[in-house]
């Protein structure tokens, strides 16, 4: 990019954010609109989302004033330039006029027509599934399904590929990595809004024709992947907005990013809640600590790390990951896992960083699970056991875990990590490595927690009791504090219910 185009995107950056701020939803706003799907999960989510996604009104189909290319004016301009956005190729378009259609430009429509039997309806005329698209690009797509592609026939580096269907037995295009997020977004909320609809021939390879999940299981794992990859930046969400004001109706898997997983993904069974769940709502900055978004739709998104935060745990819960950490005058010493395809031996250690309790990684490499049964399994699924009177650590793979740990907190925080031959875990401050001892003749660990990076938690509720815990349905913090059964009242967060984690978002 040269200097001179870099500025001028800076600028239109610039722009986009100022306008944005001045006429997009607030997360009160937001909460209001999506009041009637507080409480609700599942089928019963997606049942009470069709009313609020589809349009209360559509403009007439084609170009003029009062049409379709009158609403790309508005949703997909450059308002520097005048150049269209285009998401499926590099080619330069620009508007001449507010109302006129673009030569070589289609009105494209990303969820096609054919799948519905081209019935002129609201679908045929919704701008939320209605992108301005190169002609010859329009017509290589035909109506294909949306899926990801091998053995492409057609591809231009960073936009649309063409070819053989990974998940379908058929030909399918696949967007670029820049524009995957927004036509998973797209896909998503057509198939909610317009699930009612019968589908035929090409369109039975994506949708059911069921009232729920409506998506095939294929397609809404594949169009949740894509929207937590390719995550919503500003011009999407500007045209959220621009789409909105025109239709008043809104997308609120744009909204509310995590919404999908409330619909069919990992939340199904947590109650969805509008005013504690993370949006893209203009002064909500939940979202944008998950990294750099770009604003540039030619400049994909940067990479985002991955972090993982460990806090000082006080107790056990079963089947989480930890850490096991020895101070050694200040400095904490994590225990690593055995090298290579070593079976037993003393392992060594790992400097890390304790701030405010809480320990962040980039890696969960080191970490150990504790089970229910009091057993320790390494990350690559090796039991840890102790053998003998050896002062070695053995991890072996296979179902065969030797026996199980008894852990018990000491007074200063520490645990004795037993095994059933009472030897326990321990570091030689001596040979500067963990081994087995039946004495004191090391520093025995701390533990620390893995936990969602939102919460900085002191201490854990449960202890590792052989599977005997209490299920009442109760939920508690993870400092062990009663907040009743009802999830969907609970702010964003980490929470325990019958001895089990699961996040509120």
């Amino acid at each position: 990019m040269t200097k001179q185009n870099y500025l001028l995107s800076a600028l239109t950056v610039l722009f986009l954010g100022i306008a944005f701020q001045a006429n997009a939803i607030d997360r009160q706003s937001l909460a209001k609109y999506a009041a009637s799907l507080k409480g609700k999960k599942g089928a019963s989510l997606k049942t009470a989302l069709q009313p609020l996604l589809k349009p209360k009104k559509t403009l007439a189909y084609g170009k003029g004033e009062g049409h379709t290319w009158s609403g790309f004016y508005r949703t997909d301009r450059n308002p520097k330039t005048n150049e269209c956005y285009n998401r499926y190729s590099s080619e330069k378009f620009f508007f001449t006029s507010d109302n006129s259609a673009i030569d070589g430009m289609n009105i494209e429509h990303s969820f096609p027509k054919s799948w519905w039997g081209k019935t002129n309806n609201d679908a045929y005329k919704d701008l939320y599934h209605l992108y301005p698209s190169p002609s010859t690009g329009n017509s290589d797509k035909s109506n294909y399904p949306m899926d990801e592609v091998t053995n492409a026939s057609i591809e231009e580096e960073g936009y649309d590929k063409i070819g053989t269907g990974k998940n379908v037995n058929s030909k399918a295009w696949e967007p670029g990595d820049r524009f995957k997020g927004d036509f998973a977004r797209t896909y998503m909320y057509m198939a909610v809004a317009y699930g009612d609809l019968t589908f035929v021939k090409t369109g039975k390879i994506t949708m059911n024709n069921e009232d729920y999940p409506g998506l095939k299981p294929w397609a809404s794992a594949l169009y949740r992947k894509w929207s937590k990859a390719d995550r919503v930046d500003s011009l999407e969400r500007t045209r959220n907005e621009s789409v909105a004001k025109i239709e008043g109706n809104r997308n609120l898997f744009i909204d509310y990013p995590y919404l999908a997983e409330y619909v069919w993904g990992d939340s199904v069974d947590v109650a969805f809640n509008p005013e504690t769940s993370i949006t893209t709502a203009y002064d909500d900055d939940r979202y944008l600590q998950g990294g750099s978004i770009s604003d540039d739709p030619n400049t994909p998104d940067e990479p985002v790390a991955e972090v993982y935060y460990f806090s000082l745990a006080d107790q056990v819960v079963p089947d989480s990951l930890y850490l096991i950490v020895a101070d050694n005058g200040g400095s904490l010493l994590a225990m690593q896992m055995l090298s290579g395809t070593k079976t037993y031996g003393y392992p060594g250690t790992v400097d890390v960083k304790m701030v405010n309790d809480t320990i962040s990684l980039s890696s969960l490499e080191n970490t150990f699970k504790i089970t229910a049964d009091g057993k320790i399994v390494d990350s690559k699924g090796r039991y840890v056991w102790h053998e003998g009177s050896y002062k070695t650590i053995s991890m072996t793979a296979g179902g065969d875990s030797k026996g199980s740990w008894t852990i018990t907190k000491n007074s200063d925080g520490t645990f004795k990590i037993a095994f059933t031959d009472n030897y326990y875990i321990q570091y030689s401050t001596k040979f500067k490595s963990y081994g087995c001892y039946p004495d004191v003749q090391g520093l025995m660990p701390k533990l620390f927690v893995r936990v969602n990076k939102n919460v900085t938690p002191t201490a854990i509720v449960s202890v590792v009791d052989n599977g005997l815990r209490q299920r009442n349905g109760n939920i508690y913090t993870v400092e062990g504090r009663l907040v009743g059964k009802d999830a969907s009242v609970l702010a964003p967060g980490l929470y325990i219910r019958d001895g089990k984690k699961f996040v509120v978002r």
